[in-house]
Protein backbone atom coordinates (compact mmCIF):
# COMPACT_ATOMS: atom_id res chain seq x y z
CA UNK A 1 0.00 0.00 0.00
CA UNK A 2 1.32 3.35 -0.94
CA UNK A 3 2.08 5.45 2.28
CA UNK A 4 -0.10 8.50 2.79
CA UNK A 5 0.67 11.81 1.38
CA UNK A 6 1.64 13.41 5.10
CA UNK A 7 4.52 10.07 5.19
CA UNK A 8 5.26 10.69 1.38
CA UNK A 9 5.59 14.72 1.85
CA UNK A 10 8.00 13.62 5.26
CA UNK A 11 9.64 11.16 2.77
CA UNK A 12 10.43 13.37 0.40
CA UNK A 13 11.55 16.16 2.32
CA UNK A 14 13.97 13.61 4.12
CA UNK A 15 15.63 12.60 0.97
CA UNK A 16 15.88 16.30 0.14
CA UNK A 17 18.00 16.80 3.28
CA UNK A 18 20.17 14.08 2.93
CA UNK A 19 21.00 14.91 -0.62
CA UNK A 20 21.91 18.90 0.13
CA UNK A 21 24.30 16.88 2.68
CA UNK A 22 22.25 17.77 5.87
CA UNK A 23 22.34 13.89 7.06
CA UNK A 24 26.04 12.60 7.17
CA UNK A 25 27.87 9.75 8.89
CA UNK A 26 25.85 7.60 11.38
CA UNK A 27 22.88 9.51 10.55
CA UNK A 28 23.12 9.02 6.39
CA UNK A 29 23.15 5.29 7.83
CA UNK A 30 19.95 5.35 9.49
CA UNK A 31 18.16 7.38 6.87
CA UNK A 32 19.59 4.92 4.09
CA UNK A 33 18.48 1.95 6.63
CA UNK A 34 15.15 3.18 8.35
CA UNK A 35 13.70 5.57 5.54
CA UNK A 36 15.18 4.87 2.26
CA UNK A 37 15.10 0.93 1.30
CA UNK A 38 11.60 0.92 2.18
CA UNK A 39 10.55 3.83 -0.19
CA UNK A 40 9.72 1.85 -3.01
CA UNK A 41 9.24 4.08 -6.05
CA UNK A 42 7.09 3.69 -9.21
CA UNK A 43 8.66 4.37 -12.12
CA UNK A 44 7.25 5.03 -15.67
CA UNK A 45 8.70 4.96 -19.23
CA UNK A 46 7.41 4.72 -22.77
CA UNK A 47 9.71 2.84 -24.87
CA UNK A 48 8.93 2.36 -28.57
CA UNK A 49 9.78 -1.43 -29.75
CA UNK A 50 10.51 -2.01 -33.04
CA UNK A 51 7.95 -4.44 -35.16
CA UNK A 52 5.34 -3.84 -32.44
CA UNK A 53 2.05 -4.23 -33.88
CA UNK A 54 0.00 -1.15 -33.84
CA UNK A 55 -3.29 -2.94 -32.00
CA UNK A 56 -0.34 -3.57 -29.34
CA UNK A 57 0.59 -0.41 -28.61
CA UNK A 58 0.28 0.94 -24.97
CA UNK A 59 1.07 -3.30 -24.12
CA UNK A 60 2.21 -2.47 -20.61
CA UNK A 61 5.08 -4.74 -18.68
CA UNK A 62 5.79 -4.28 -15.37
CA UNK A 63 9.69 -5.15 -13.74
CA UNK A 64 10.76 -6.64 -10.64
CA UNK A 65 13.92 -7.31 -9.66
CA UNK A 66 16.60 -7.78 -7.07
CA UNK A 67 14.22 -8.86 -4.75
CA UNK A 68 17.03 -10.50 -2.49
CA UNK A 69 14.73 -12.42 0.88
CA UNK A 70 16.66 -12.47 3.75
CA UNK A 71 18.99 -11.71 5.20
CA UNK A 72 18.10 -8.41 4.86
CA UNK A 73 14.57 -7.73 3.09
CA UNK A 74 12.12 -8.99 4.67
CA UNK A 75 8.63 -11.11 2.67
CA UNK A 76 6.85 -8.00 4.17
CA UNK A 77 8.65 -5.57 2.02
CA UNK A 78 8.99 -8.11 -1.10
CA UNK A 79 4.80 -8.14 -0.51
CA UNK A 80 4.44 -4.54 -0.68
CA UNK A 81 5.92 -4.67 -4.02
CA UNK A 82 3.86 -7.68 -5.11
CA UNK A 83 0.74 -5.12 -4.11
CA UNK A 84 2.13 -2.06 -6.19
CA UNK A 85 3.29 -4.09 -9.24
CA UNK A 86 -0.34 -5.29 -9.13
CA UNK A 87 -2.24 -2.06 -8.79
CA UNK A 88 -0.06 -1.30 -12.33
CA UNK A 89 -2.42 -3.47 -14.07
CA UNK A 90 -0.09 -4.91 -16.32
CA UNK A 91 -0.41 -7.28 -19.47
CA UNK A 92 3.01 -8.91 -18.59
CA UNK A 93 4.67 -9.09 -15.08
CA UNK A 94 8.38 -9.51 -15.24
CA UNK A 95 11.37 -10.60 -12.76
CA UNK A 96 14.58 -9.71 -13.71
CA UNK A 97 16.74 -12.15 -11.02
CA UNK A 98 17.99 -12.23 -7.93
CA UNK A 99 15.32 -13.89 -6.01
CA UNK A 100 17.34 -15.01 -3.16
CA UNK A 101 20.76 -14.21 -1.43
CA UNK A 102 23.02 -16.35 0.42
CA UNK A 103 20.71 -19.87 0.32
CA UNK A 104 18.30 -21.18 -1.02
CA UNK A 105 16.14 -22.25 1.86
CA UNK A 106 13.56 -18.90 1.69
CA UNK A 107 12.75 -20.01 -1.83
CA UNK A 108 8.88 -21.50 -0.37
CA UNK A 109 8.29 -18.55 1.42
CA UNK A 110 8.99 -16.11 -1.83
CA UNK A 111 6.95 -18.11 -4.28
CA UNK A 112 4.21 -17.96 -1.37
CA UNK A 113 4.64 -13.72 -1.49
CA UNK A 114 4.98 -13.89 -4.99
CA UNK A 115 2.05 -16.33 -5.74
CA UNK A 116 -0.31 -12.85 -5.51
CA UNK A 117 1.38 -11.56 -8.55
CA UNK A 118 -1.24 -10.65 -11.93
CA UNK A 119 -0.91 -10.18 -15.26
CA UNK A 120 -3.01 -10.65 -17.76
CA UNK A 121 -0.64 -12.89 -20.25
CA UNK A 122 1.48 -14.12 -17.56
CA UNK A 123 4.44 -13.93 -15.06
CA UNK A 124 8.06 -14.54 -16.55
CA UNK A 125 11.67 -14.02 -14.91
CA UNK A 126 15.27 -14.87 -15.68
CA UNK A 127 17.72 -16.03 -13.17
CA UNK A 128 20.37 -14.22 -11.22
CA UNK A 129 23.73 -14.37 -10.18
CA UNK A 130 23.16 -15.60 -6.50
CA UNK A 131 20.00 -17.84 -7.95
CA UNK A 132 22.37 -19.85 -9.78
CA UNK A 133 24.77 -20.25 -6.68
CA UNK A 134 22.14 -21.47 -4.51
CA UNK A 135 20.22 -24.49 -5.77
CA UNK A 136 18.32 -22.62 -9.17
CA UNK A 137 16.28 -25.79 -9.74
CA UNK A 138 14.42 -25.73 -6.54
CA UNK A 139 14.19 -21.75 -6.84
CA UNK A 140 12.35 -22.54 -10.33
CA UNK A 141 10.40 -25.73 -9.48
CA UNK A 142 8.83 -23.55 -6.38
CA UNK A 143 8.19 -20.63 -8.51
CA UNK A 144 6.81 -22.60 -11.45
CA UNK A 145 3.97 -24.29 -9.14
CA UNK A 146 2.87 -21.00 -8.69
CA UNK A 147 2.82 -20.08 -12.64
CA UNK A 148 5.99 -18.27 -12.56
CA UNK A 149 8.20 -19.25 -15.15
CA UNK A 150 11.90 -18.42 -15.59
CA UNK A 151 13.36 -18.30 -19.04
CA UNK A 152 17.21 -19.88 -18.83
CA UNK A 153 18.57 -19.21 -22.20
CA UNK A 154 15.20 -19.49 -23.94
CA UNK A 155 12.41 -17.87 -25.50
CA UNK A 156 8.68 -18.06 -25.87
CA UNK A 157 5.91 -16.76 -28.30
CA UNK A 158 3.57 -14.94 -26.48
CA UNK A 159 0.17 -14.48 -28.47
CA UNK A 160 -2.07 -12.10 -27.44
CA UNK A 161 -5.95 -10.72 -28.27
CA UNK A 162 -4.07 -7.90 -30.16
CA UNK A 163 -0.76 -9.25 -31.15
CA UNK A 164 2.57 -11.36 -30.88
CA UNK A 165 5.55 -10.40 -28.99
CA UNK A 166 8.66 -12.56 -28.15
CA UNK A 167 10.49 -12.66 -24.59
CA UNK A 168 13.50 -14.28 -24.28
CA UNK A 169 15.41 -15.20 -20.95
CA UNK A 170 19.45 -15.60 -20.68
CA UNK A 171 21.07 -16.91 -17.50
CA UNK A 172 23.27 -14.97 -15.53
CA UNK A 173 26.73 -14.42 -17.49
CA UNK A 174 28.26 -13.69 -14.31
CA UNK A 175 27.75 -17.37 -13.16
CA UNK A 176 25.85 -19.56 -16.08
CA UNK A 177 26.61 -19.44 -19.15
CA UNK A 178 24.08 -16.53 -20.93
CA UNK A 179 23.56 -17.99 -24.36
CA UNK A 180 21.87 -15.52 -26.40
CA UNK A 181 21.83 -17.89 -29.74
CA UNK A 182 19.77 -20.56 -27.49
CA UNK A 183 17.53 -18.32 -26.43
CA UNK A 184 16.51 -16.73 -29.55
CA UNK A 185 16.70 -20.08 -31.63
CA UNK A 186 12.70 -19.44 -32.30
CA UNK A 187 12.74 -15.86 -32.67
CA UNK A 188 11.69 -13.99 -35.93
CA UNK A 189 12.38 -10.41 -37.07
CA UNK A 190 8.66 -9.68 -37.89
CA UNK A 191 8.37 -10.11 -34.26
CA UNK A 192 8.83 -7.36 -31.10
CA UNK A 193 11.36 -8.92 -29.05
CA UNK A 194 11.72 -8.14 -25.60
CA UNK A 195 15.34 -9.98 -23.81
CA UNK A 196 15.40 -10.51 -20.36
CA UNK A 197 19.02 -10.84 -18.92
CA UNK A 198 20.00 -9.97 -15.09
CA UNK A 199 23.28 -8.40 -15.83
CA UNK A 200 22.52 -5.07 -17.90
CA UNK A 201 25.63 -5.09 -19.01
CA UNK A 202 25.45 -8.13 -21.92
CA UNK A 203 23.58 -5.76 -23.40
CA UNK A 204 26.52 -5.15 -25.53
CA UNK A 205 27.03 -8.23 -26.83
CA UNK A 206 23.31 -8.65 -27.51
CA UNK A 207 23.50 -5.03 -29.59
CA UNK A 208 26.75 -6.61 -31.46
CA UNK A 209 24.36 -8.90 -33.29
CA UNK A 210 22.03 -6.17 -34.12
CA UNK A 211 18.83 -7.51 -33.27
CA UNK A 212 16.58 -4.68 -32.06
CA UNK A 213 15.50 -5.43 -28.96
CA UNK A 214 14.29 -4.15 -25.75
CA UNK A 215 16.19 -6.00 -22.82
CA UNK A 216 15.13 -5.25 -19.44
CA UNK A 217 17.99 -5.90 -16.42
CA UNK A 218 18.26 -5.48 -12.85
CA UNK A 219 21.50 -6.80 -10.84
CA UNK A 220 23.42 -3.30 -9.96
CA UNK A 221 20.45 -2.31 -7.47
CA UNK A 222 21.42 1.28 -9.12
CA UNK A 223 24.29 1.38 -7.12
CA UNK A 224 22.48 0.81 -3.80
CA UNK A 225 24.74 3.79 -2.01
CA UNK A 226 25.43 7.12 -3.75
CA UNK A 227 27.11 9.66 -2.83
CA UNK A 228 24.31 12.18 -3.22
CA UNK A 229 25.12 14.39 -6.19
CA UNK A 230 23.13 16.26 -8.80
CA UNK A 231 24.14 12.90 -10.69
CA UNK A 232 23.98 10.43 -7.69
CA UNK A 233 27.58 8.42 -7.96
CA UNK A 234 27.83 4.49 -6.83
CA UNK A 235 30.48 3.67 -4.11
CA UNK A 236 30.15 0.29 -5.85
CA UNK A 237 29.02 -1.43 -9.06
CA UNK A 238 28.88 -5.38 -9.39
CA UNK A 239 30.32 -6.88 -12.08
CA UNK A 240 28.37 -7.27 -15.26
CA UNK A 241 26.93 -4.20 -14.07
CA UNK A 242 29.82 -1.72 -13.81
CA UNK A 243 28.13 0.59 -17.74
CA UNK A 244 24.80 1.04 -17.09
CA UNK A 245 24.28 2.06 -13.20
CA UNK A 246 20.22 1.87 -13.72
CA UNK A 247 17.23 3.85 -16.05
CA UNK A 248 17.13 3.66 -19.91
CA UNK A 249 20.06 3.41 -22.32
CA UNK A 250 20.14 2.98 -25.89
CA UNK A 251 23.09 0.46 -27.07
CA UNK A 252 22.97 0.22 -30.95
CA UNK A 253 19.91 -1.18 -32.10
CA UNK A 254 18.87 -2.58 -28.68
CA UNK A 255 17.25 -0.51 -26.14
CA UNK A 256 17.87 -1.12 -22.33
CA UNK A 257 16.18 -0.23 -18.97
CA UNK A 258 17.96 -1.34 -15.83
CA UNK A 259 15.65 -1.50 -12.35
CA UNK A 260 17.50 -0.56 -9.22
CA UNK A 261 15.77 -3.58 -7.60
CA UNK A 262 13.68 -3.89 -4.78
CA UNK A 263 16.36 -5.38 -2.03
CA UNK A 264 19.93 -5.11 -0.59
CA UNK A 265 23.00 -6.92 -0.79
CA UNK A 266 26.03 -6.45 1.50
CA UNK A 267 24.20 -4.10 3.99
CA UNK A 268 20.50 -3.32 5.22
CA UNK A 269 21.06 0.46 3.91
CA UNK A 270 19.99 2.72 0.18
CA UNK A 271 21.12 6.23 -0.34
CA UNK A 272 20.33 8.28 -3.34
CA UNK A 273 18.51 5.46 -4.86
CA UNK A 274 15.27 3.91 -3.43
CA UNK A 275 13.95 0.55 -4.53
CA UNK A 276 11.99 0.60 -7.79
CA UNK A 277 8.91 -1.03 -9.14
CA UNK A 278 8.87 -0.05 -13.08
CA UNK A 279 5.98 -0.31 -15.23
CA UNK A 280 6.98 -0.10 -19.32
CA UNK A 281 4.77 1.11 -21.37
CA UNK A 282 5.67 -0.24 -25.00
CA UNK A 283 4.89 1.89 -27.98
CA UNK A 284 4.46 0.85 -31.81
CA UNK A 285 6.47 2.40 -34.44
CA UNK A 286 3.07 2.39 -36.81
CA UNK A 287 1.32 4.56 -34.48
CA UNK A 288 4.42 7.13 -33.78
CA UNK A 289 4.85 7.53 -37.92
Amino acid sequence: MPPPASRRQFLRRFASLAACGSVSGGGAFGYGNLVERHWIQTVARDITLPALPAMMDGFRIVQLSDLHLEPWTKAEHIAEAVVLANALKPDLMVITGDFLTNSSKPAGRLAEVLAPLEARYGVLGCIGNHDLWHQPDVLQRLLKERKIDLLRNEGMTLQTERGTIFIAGLESAWSGRADARAALRDWTTDLPLVILAHEPDQVDRVAQTGVPALQLSGHTHGGQVCVPLPWPLALHLPAGGKKYRHGHHRVGSVQLYVNRGIGCVGAPVRIACPPEVTVITLRSPAVLA
